[in-house]
């Protein structure tokens, strides 16, 4: 792998696109101080991703894009392309060539590029990573390594032998695995005050499952209670309904008796006592069933009664929901209307986002106005400029032809004044008055050229026209007597006379053509400084908006995630009030099956109100009718009275244990349906039946207290159980949640662990090579020695500064801050390249690191560079002719034009042969 070529434009002094060719082994460029061959340097360290301005050389990083010069424009981006030969695939591309460039433009907007497709910086980073190159790595030796090495802080020289030892992606691993360790961290504290939230809540949602606890307890041995008190009822009842019957059959063999008495009297009344007695009976069955009737009645009015108490307490429960779906639906109205308030704010705010680009547009457009009037004016400026050097340039002209047509005329005058004849007294007088002021007109162009040389064209034109002409013209007229011929040289139309009167015109508007250029000039240079002056406002109002703009869009972000809060809220209470609308569902239900229930024993109570009514007409009638047969029979039975008195009370008490057995077998039959309703249980099922009074009395006392301590319990929240029991659930998904984020910062621990021990054995593998390699060196450059380096805190190896210590020829061991200026450099040339040894870059700038050099020096450098050439390519920026010597390919940086940048390539073999 080596590096083909670098192509240049709009970089720093290379205002115009530069490529320069590189070949395997060495090539030199040269050039004098300020023409720009170190940028050549930056553009290397630019294009491998320099984030730093300061570091190549800048204030700004705008400040690498051509910024014009009197005669160029400034250009709008700068970008270098340098192009890699990767036969040999040590890029992590499919490609026998990576071309990566870089590019930035005014706006401060740039880009990064492999092989013409747009990345990242980061891609860029990990397409070099560890091979050498890079920005910051040993691919590039420059004056400002040198000083690194040779600087008094131990701890500046690490970067270097970090860089060779290839630790780079683990300390870049180490940054990302600390940053993932605070953000783990910060999740674990977001997860923690969720987990005590919930823990609050669920410490006050526990007492009200005690209550519903206790309520449902209560409630359980209340039922059960009941179903002992109603068996043992049931039981009492079937101990009574037999004894009952006893009764009746004791009676009823005394009736027999009885009857068998009265049957020896008189035949005739048998059969009116026959129908008195099944009148009698008719009536003892009408009455008893008149009695079930009512006793039917009475167990409708106490089932209706405790229907309509259930029903009392389905509505308090009821109501209780109702007061909580009011009291969330409150809550839901509160955040539906939160909600919406935020969602205004934030279409406001989107409002003012739009508002705010739409100003940037506005200001950005009105900013590319002023730059372009300013760039128009600079434009006017600079051809008006060009105007007056062209009008310099046609005034010094004329002022030479004015110069010659003068020399011409005072000649032609000389060679007439030598062919008069005359008085030789006043000629003489004459001549000398014509020779003052020719004089004088030679000193006047003399002083017009100085002034045209120094570039006041108005001054040059005022010493011309004071030439006193007329005066020259007065003293040859003297001469008319002596020979018309003078008056030929002045006055002719088309000779020399004429020919400076033409000249004199066209100096004269050259000079005013300058002077309204200039002022023209004047005018152009103070609109700029307006322009700019406004051009700087436009770039306030810009940052102003811009940080607006910032700030706008940071609340609508926030706005849109408290909205989305707001949602949740929102679900999670309509759920609950769904859940709640449910339960009160449920207890219409309850109320309506209850209500129905009540509707079919009113109707039940009804038909048995009507039936016993038509009981009691058939009772009267039959009555009525045993009443006449007794009137029959009282007047046979007077002998028998005694008997039939006995008879009839033991009838009658039949008929009444008949109407109690009735009533016991109903209330047996009441018990049975109860149980079977409210408890679904058989009354063959329950045992201990028996009847014991105290026990009895004890069971309706504690029943009685039960029934109290559920009133004292006062409203129960039914969902307390399964609300708390939803609190456990989230408290153990979150606490599970927090276990796995604690188990995953162990792991981050582990490896930032990991890291730090591989980077100290690969670092301390290399500080070795690094130290081997420096020894061996120190000794060819000094021809003998030693040197060395040492961890300033070997317990520290990743933080410790290193020590460079020094034992040149002949002389003890020393520090390197204690060496001369040339041993310094060539000792840290000796680490730079002991560095490059343990992993050679594939192609290395060295940017004057010879600088410092004497001859003797630099011969040694020559020769350990030689070396080095066997192996890795070297572009050299350098002053010293010694070092030019071994370059193949010598690229010269020139600046024939003022403030650009040119190459120049010369192709040899070797430098001072044949080229």
């Amino acid at each position: 792998m080596f590096l083909k070529s670098m192509e240049l434009f709009g970089f720093k002094s290379f205002a115009d696109k530069t490529r320069i060719n590189f070949e395997p082994g060495v090539t030199v460029i040269v050039g004098p101080n300020g023409c720009g061959k170190s940028n050549v340097v930056d553009a290397i360290k630019w294009v491998l991703g320099e984030k730093q301005a300061k570091n190549i050389r800048g204030e700004r990083m705008e400040d690498i894009i051509f910024a014009g010069t009197d005669q160029r424009k400034q250009v709008s981006l700068s970008e270098v392309f340098v192009t890699i030969d990767n036969t040999g695939k040590v890029l992590d591309i499919n490609s026998d060539s990576v071309t990566v460039g870089r590019r930035i433009f005014r706006d401060g907007e740039s880009e990064y590029l492999i092989n013409k497709s747009p990345v990242r910086l980061k891609d860029v980073e990990n397409l070099f990573l560890d091979t050498g190159i890079g920005k910051s790595a040993y691919s590039v030796m420059e004056q400002g390594k040198i000083d690194l090495i040779l600087s008094t802080r131990a701890e500046d020289r690490r970067y270097i032998f970090e860089e060779a030892a290839g630790i780079s992606k683990y300390k870049l691993q180490k940054r990302e695995s600390l940053k993932k360790l605070s953000e783990t961290s910060d999740n674990l504290d977001r997860i923690s005050d969720i987990i005590k939230e919930i823990e609050r809540e669920k410490e006050s949602k526990s007492k009200q499952v005690e209550t519903t606890k206790a309520y449902i307890a209560l409630k359980n041995e209340l039922g059960d209670l009941d179903v002992t008190i109603h068996a043992l009822r049931f039981g009492e009842l079937a101990a009574r309904h037999e004894r009952i019957a006893e009764e009746i059959e004791k009676y009823n063999k005394e009736r027999a008796a009885v009857s068998a008495q009265i049957a020896a009297i008189s035949a005739s009344n048998e059969k009116d006592e026959k129908r008195k007695n099944d009148i009698q009976h008719q009536l003892f069955e009408l009455e008893k069933r008149l009695h079930a009737y009512r006793i039917r009645v009475e167990d409708i009015d106490d089932r209706t009664g405790k229907n309509r108490g259930r029903i009392n307490e389905e509505l308090n429960l009821k109501k209780g929901i109702e007061d909580k779906i009011g009291e969330r639906s409150g809550n839901l109205a509160r955040l539906i209307e939160e909600r919406g308030r935020a969602r205004q704010s934030g279409i406001q705010i989107g409002a003012r986002i739009e508002d705010d680009r739409r100003k940037l547009e506005s200001f950005f457009a009105t900013r590319k106005r002023k730059i372009d009037s300013i760039q128009k004016s600079r434009e006017a400026i600079d051809e008006r400029k060009s105007r007056i050097r062209e009008a310099e340039q046609r005034l010094k002209e004329l002022l030479a032809m004015l110069d010659q047509a003068i020399k011409r005329l005072v000649d032609a005058i000389e060679k007439r004044k030598a062919e008069l004849e005359g008085s030789e007294k006043e000629r003489i007088e004459v001549r000398r008055s014509i020779n003052a002021v020719i004089d004088a007109i030679e000193e006047s162009l003399m002083k017009a050229a100085a002034d045209i040389k120094a570039g006041r064209s108005a001054d040059a034109l005022a010493a011309i026209e004071s030439v006193e002409l007329a005066r020259l013209k007065a003293d040859i007229l003297k001469f008319e007597g002596y020979e018309d011929g003078f008056r030929s040289i002045l006055f002719d139309k088309t000779g020399i006379h004429a020919e400076k009167e033409t000249l004199d015109k066209r100096i004269k508007s050259t000079a005013d053509g300058i002077e309204e250029n200039r002022r023209e000039i004047a005018s152009l240079e103070a609109r700029i400084q307006n322009e700019q002056v406004e051009l700087e406002d436009v770039n306030q109002m810009i940052t102003r908006i811009e940080k607006d703009l910032s700030r706008n869009e940071n609340e609508h972000d926030w706005i849109e995630k408290h909205v989305l809060s707001l949602e949740n809220q929102i679900l999670d209470l309509e759920k609950q009030i769904e859940h709640y609308r449910e339960e009160v569902l449920r207890a219409d239900k309850k109320i309506e099956e209850l209500s129905a229930e009540i509707g079919e024993w009113d109707r039940r109570l009804t038909e048995f109100n009507e039936r016993s009514s038509s009981l009691l007409k058939s009772i009267a009638d039959l009555t009525e009718k045993r009443q006449e047969i007794e009137k029959s029979i009282h007047e046979r039975k007077t002998v028998t009275r005694n008997d039939e008195g006995e008879l009839k009370r033991i009838v009658e008490k039949i008929g009444a244990l008949d109407k109690t057995q009735i009533e016991v077998v109903f209330k047996k039959n009441s018990v049975e349906e109860y149980l079977w309703v409210e408890y679904e249980k058989k009354i063959t099922d329950i045992e201990n039946l028996g009847v014991d009074g105290p026990q009895l009395d004890d069971l309706l006392a504690r029943s009685n207290e039960i029934k109290k301590r559920i009133q004292d319990l006062g409203p129960i929240n039914n969902l307390a159980i399964e609300e708390y029991q939803n609190l456990k659930n989230r408290l153990a998904y979150y606490t599970g949640q927090k276990n796995d984020i604690e188990k995953a910062r162990e792991d981050i621990y582990t490896v930032i662990e990991d890291i730090s021990r591989t980077s100290v054995e690969m670092f301390m593998d290399t500080f070795k090579s690094i130290r081997k390699n420096f020894s061996e060196i120190f000794k060819q450059l000094f021809a003998g020695g030693d040197a060395t380096v040492e961890l300033v805190d070997p317990n520290n190896v990743l933080e410790s500064g290193i020590e460079i210590m020094i034992r040149p020829p002949g002389k003890k061991l020393k520090y390197i801050n204690l060496l001369s200026g040339g041993e310094r450099t060539l000792t840290a040339i000796a680490l730079l390249f002991a560095t490059y040894m343990v992993k050679p870059s594939p192609f290395c700038f060295l940017d004057e690191i010879d600088a410092a050099l004497d001859e003797q020096n630099v011969g040694r450098f020559i020769r350990l560079l030689k070396e080095f050439t066997r192996s890795s390519q070297f572009v050299i920026v350098t002053h010293n002719k010694k070092t030019m010597t071994i370059g193949e390919t010598l690229y010269g940086v020139t600046m024939e034009e003022p403030g650009i940048s040119k190459l120049v390539s010369l192709k040899m073999n070797k430098l001072g042969g044949d080229s």
